[in-house]
């Protein structure tokens, strides 16, 4: 075999690899329309970059049918492909969004080094004690009303260390939360709020997503990344998906 079929090989058994991943993170963690949002595109390139770049490349420099060692240099590089991708995963893992709560007025996208395990451990109901491996967990939060409590959450979002949609205790059922939430909804049209290029984003992201339009309203998705929005049935508050605004 040449080095230049060793390293398309390569190069194919690392697409492979990359991909699997890949769709892995794009399908539970950063459908397209988060991935901006959660500033996930840059890191998702450059994992898949330095893997789909570097393994084929050393495989292209160092192949030579029958050179001794050929076998361990090979290992060596994919020991080195593995490293990397794992380091890249870790990273991506530690910062996943893990909790999309509901708030008053809007949702809010929560990452996994957002909520420490004391914060976790706080949780009231048990359910929202852990982080999902998989999509994250839509609930609701809901403001304390005891002035001590209170002022406890108001200082943690003032001094930097969360606001109320990082701290588990106050996590509730969606179910509990949604009917006040519908009331804030904003339908999918040009008002003194939304232009008309972002009516039309929203408008050709509900019917992209199978639903009509007037059916649905939508709401801020914060995030401490970046804002994008989100859809939702206005009747009985269904997440039908996010949808990037931006340019």
């Amino acid at each position: 075999m040449s080095r230049w079929k060793a390293a398309g090989l390569h190069l194919l058994i690392s697409f492979f690899v990359v991909g699997l991943v890949a769709s892995y993170i794009l399908y539970f963690w950063y459908p397209p329309a988060l991935l901006h949002m959660a500033k996930a595109d840059r890191l998702l390139m450059l994992i898949g970059g330095i893997d789909l770049i570097v393994g084929p490349l050393l495989t292209l420099i160092v192949y030579k049918s029958g050179k001794p060692r050929l076998k361990m240099d090979l290992a060596i590089i994919g020991l080195m492909q593995a490293f990397f991708l794992g380091y890249g995963m870790q990273t991506v893992w530690h910062s996943r969004p893990v909790f999309l709560v509901a708030v008053p007025d809007r949702f809010e996208l929560v990452f996994a080094n957002e909520i420490s395990d004391e914060k976790l451990a706080k949780a009231k109901l048990e359910k929202f004690g852990h982080f999902s491996f998989t999509k994250p967990t839509l609930v609701g939060a809901i403001m304390p009303t005891d002035l001590k409590a209170k002022d406890k959450v108001l200082d943690s979002a003032l001094t930097g260390k969360g606001d109320l949609q990082t701290m588990p205790e106050y996590y509730v059922e969606y179910k509990d939360v949604v009917n006040g939430l519908l009331k804030r909804g904003r339908p999918l049209k040009a008002d003194q709020a939304t232009t008309k290029q972002v009516q039309d984003k929203l408008v050709a992201a509900a019917k992209s997503y199978g639903r009509d339009p007037d059916d649905l309203v939508y709401f801020t998705l914060a995030s401490s990344r970046r804002f994008a929005v989100i859809l939702v049935n206005k009747n009985g508050g269904e997440i039908i998906g996010p949808v990037n605004v931006d340019p």
